[in-house]
């Protein structure tokens, strides 16, 4: 599957009812997150994930937990940082684009999983607006 399809199937996506079908915004949703990718990894943006120090019982209520009383997990919290090779445009250990509480589920993780792919490519997309490209 190439990187339009991965997105068109894993993204989510808006659209102006105004514009466009429902559909149409998927198309269109799926390309800006495919071009993106591609252009942070050809500039060499790479992406951080770490666990976040935001707990799921921020949101999860009493008993609502799947019967474990509120029994937190933990979420992620990914960064998209400059070439190394730009740290003196950037700034060592700039941040382009950043987010928070990041949630895979309880015992989840970023590692295999097609959500990683999306958030990357949601913030490549910030860091690219960021980078004025």
């Amino acid at each position: 599957m190439n990187s339009y399809q991965f997105f068109l199937k894993h993204a989510g996506y808006s659209y102006s009812p105004e514009t466009e079908s429902p559909m149409q915004g998927r198309i269109r949703v799926a390309r800006a997150l495919a071009k993106a990718e591609r252009k942070a990894r050809d500039m060499g943006i790479s992406f951080q994930w770490e666990m976040d120090d935001y707990l799921s019982s921020e949101w999860i209520d009493a008993n609502k937990d799947g019967g474990r009383n509120c029994d937190p997990w933990h979420t992620w919290y990914c960064c998209a940082r400059p070439p190394i090779e730009d740290a003196d445009t950037y700034g060592a250990g700039e941040v382009l684009a950043s987010l928070g509480g990041i949630d895979f589920g309880r015992d989840g993780e970023p590692w295999g999983d097609p959500y990683r792919r999306v958030v990357e490519a949601e913030l490549a997309i910030e860091a690219l607006q960021r980078a004025g490209l």
